[in-house]
């Protein structure tokens, strides 16, 4: 007769069924966790980037225009740094999602510069031959006679 008190024993059927349900799920967890803290990271350098543009409206102390100028693009980009920290991965993602089909020319354009950027800065890191024409040859190369 079963004791029902008793363990039962895995049977390696089923933990071959589970294993990759497990694995997936703590792919899952993994690959949340790691968008999260990239989340806050953009969070933190864009609050970064409001307090620099607060910074640089200071040095305008004796035009209350422009500093006001700056102090509301300061508060408009920490607003923007508030609304990612406060949203999740997914709402940010059907947001753009939304962005990019409300207007596909512009984020086809934006795409493309950002492209192109990023093409330049890959090319500008590479060390490049001087021209030969352009090359400074030092003085002492050339011997002089002795007179």
């Amino acid at each position: 007769m079963l004791d029902v008190g008793q363990d039962r024993v895995p049977d390696p059927i089923d933990a071959d069924r589970e294993h990759p349900r497990s694995f997936a799920h703590a792919v899952r967890g993994q690959t949340q966790s790691y968008v999260e803290r990239r989340k806050a990271d953009v969070a933190r350098a864009v609050s970064e980037i409001a307090d620099a543009i607060r910074t640089s409206g200071d040095g305008f102390s004796d035009s209350p225009n422009v500093k006001a100028f700056f102090d509301g693009a300061a508060d408009g980009v920490t607003e923007f740094s508030a609304g990612i920290a406060r949203r999740t991965s997914a709402e940010l993602y059907d947001e753009v999602e939304a962005a990019i089909r409300r207007r596909p020319a512009v984020a086809a354009a934006a795409a493309v510069l950002a492209g192109f950027a990023l093409y330049r800065v890959l090319r500008a890191s590479k060390l490049r031959p001087i021209p030969r024409s352009h090359a400074v040859v030092p003085a002492d190369v050339f011997p002089t006679p002795d007179i």
